[in-house]
């Protein structure tokens, strides 16, 4: 076998790999259509997106890689300053989340999203610890 077939060969197998390392666990990243958001942690990836008008809206929210915690993942829509917060939701064990959102909230006003690593110790706040954070698709 030529130096290139292997090298081919080499290649191919690699490429294999990796793409089974991707997709091992049989989830996807993307939601559809959904606007990616800016990683703030290292080899964390994350989409989300709003779905429906008037009476019915949801925000969709799906993140991959995301850090090791003795705490949960918390859903918020934000202002663009980042000053003014509203609590969600949570993402489930596999980093995903389809979350009601209610009427009077202005998204106008409320058009980022961020996913916040939130420890267990009773207090409502944002931990200021971001693994995520963007506009929203929709």
């Amino acid at each position: 076998m030529t130096l290139a077939a292997c090298a081919a060969l080499l290649g191919a197998a690699a490429g294999s790999t990796i793409t089974w390392w991707v997709a091992r666990d049989g989830t996807s990243v993307s939601v559809p259509d959904g606007r990616r958001l800016d990683s703030l942690q290292a080899d964390s990836a994350g989409y989300a997106r709003l779905n429906g008008a008037g009476g019915h809206r949801t925000l969709t929210v799906t993140v991959k890689g995301l850090p090791r915690t003795s705490g949960y993942f918390e859903v918020w829509l934000m202002d663009r300053t980042h000053t003014k917060l509203v609590s969600m939701g949570v993402l489930d064990s596999k980093g995903r989340a389809t979350l009601p959102v209610p009427n009077n909230i202005d998204l106008r006003e409320y058009s980022v999203v961020d996913v916040s690593v939130q420890p267990y110790n009773g207090k409502p706040d944002h931990s200021g610890d971001s693994v995520v954070r963007g506009q929203y698709a929709g």
